[in-house]
């Protein structure tokens, strides 16, 4: 599959030329590739209809209407259309096509990315614990202000009755 410019017309327009027949068996709904977006062929396209010269009135040498993305509709002569590799799974092909050949990017240094070694001399130590003598966490509470929290909090417990929820008022 190549693309040419045909300026044998006015406008000079592209075309496609050498097409396999796989991608001439067009399927309404399916997705196609325009001529003019062979460069990009990451636009989604999806082929509404296909008209015979003579089918319809405003294509007389029949054509292709396109749903583009954002759900315009573009219209392509018979040549200027072809189904989109992707449909067939072909996930590879334009790399393939274009005979992309990527190089070893080489910085000069050898070895492995990231963070440098650790000197081994480093590695054979290892962290001693100190104890410092100090407690760790909260602070514990006054065992008077406990006891009195307990106390309020079983006072709270019998009122409760066992419901959830907010207490009922307490008339004194």
């Amino acid at each position: 599959m190549n693309v040419i410019e045909n300026t044998e017309i006015f406008p000079p327009r592209k075309r496609f030329v050498d097409v396999e027949e796989k991608f001439t068996k067009y399927i309404i709904g399916g997705r196609v590739l325009p001529v003019t977006y062979f460069e990009d062929p990451s636009i989604h396209f999806t082929l509404k209809a296909v008209y015979q010269p003579g089918d319809k009135r405003t294509f007389p040498n029949g054509g292709f209407e396109v749903y583009g993305p954002e759900g315009s509709v573009f219209n392509y002569e018979l040549d200027q259309l072809v189904m989109h590799p992707f449909h067939y799974r072909m996930m590879n092909y334009f790399s393939k096509a274009q005979n992309i050949v990527k190089e070893k990017v080489t910085t000069g240094v050898k070895g492995r990315r990231g963070r440098p070694r650790k000197d081994p001399s480093e590695l054979k130590t290892q962290a001693v614990y100190v104890p410092t003598g100090g407690t760790r966490g909260r602070k514990p509470m006054d065992p008077a202000l406990k006891a009195l929290k307990e106390a309020e909090k079983a006072e709270r417990a019998l009122l409760s009755n066992g419901r959830r929820g907010r207490p009922k008022k307490v008339v004194s």
